[in-house]
């Protein structure tokens, strides 16, 4: 799904466009000077048919690499299965780079995600040992991109910020804060890093807003942040994602 000439939308479950298997997160490829990029890699259900969305995209190529935003299953659960099938490499945060490195189900929540239903009875985490850890700033060999610390949804998450040559700047923003403002407080997160973390990203002044999870939002992002700021300033938690 072509969002623009930047960025296209090549994956996502029943909380998004139902482009790929029904548990994974939205997955983006941004273009970039330095080649493609995946923003997020899906749960590792439907590999092979996600694989073949990103090459298709390409016209048949691999994409350049692929950058996590948290350690969530549905997420980074993909990230050992496009090692193998694109040939890439994966990059994250350190403390998420740890989590998918040894994939520990307790660690990375899915224990508990399982016995409420969240993922299928038989799902696994593929532990991803080729997966780097990056910090902040500039990512390497991605043409610009950046890696923004935002924890708060939870410890190890981290945004992406991208700026294409007609001064449009995108940001990626996983699971921080959605369309129309709204966030996911799990068990893990911590709302006061939360705020902080939204407060980072507008900052940064995006244009567009490509969350984890549902409707990308194409123009005046800082509206939708803004409104998530809104509602902790009133003393509420802004509507949760759903």
């Amino acid at each position: 799904m072509r969002l623009d000439g930047t960025v296209d939308l090549v994956g996502g479950g029943r909380l998004g466009p139902g482009l790929s298997n029904p548990y994974d997160s939205n997955v983006y490829l941004l273009r970039t000077g330095e080649g493609a990029w995946l923003v997020d890699t899906g749960c590792g259900l439907g590999r092979a048919e996600l694989a073949a969305r990103v090459s298709g995209a390409l016209d048949g190529r691999a994409p350049a690499g692929a950058v996590l935003t948290h350690a969530h299953p549905d997420h980074a659960g993909g990230a050992a299965g496009l090692v193998d099938d694109l040939g890439i490499p994966v990059l994250a945060g350190a403390g998420t780079a740890r989590l998918v490195r040894v994939g520990d189900h307790d660690r990375l929540g899915l224990t508990a995600a399982l016995r409420a239903g969240l993922y299928p009875a038989g799902y696994r985490f593929a532990a991803c040992a080729a997966v780097a850890g990056i910090e902040a700033g500039t990512v390497p060999g991605a043409g610009g991109l950046r890696a923004l610390p935002t924890p708060g949804h939870c410890e190890d998450h981290t945004a992406y910020v991208f700026t294409g040559g007609d001064g449009t700047t995108y940001a990626f923003t996983g699971d921080l804060v959605f369309a129309r403002g709204r966030v996911v407080v799990a068990a893990d997160s911590d709302v006061r890093l939360l705020r902080r973390s939204l407060e980072a990203v507008l900052a940064e002044r995006p244009d567009v807003l490509l969350p984890g999870h549902g409707t990308p939002v194409l123009s005046d992002a800082r509206w939708h942040l803004e409104r998530a700021l809104e509602a902790f300033d009133q003393g509420r938690l802004p509507a949760a994602f759903g």
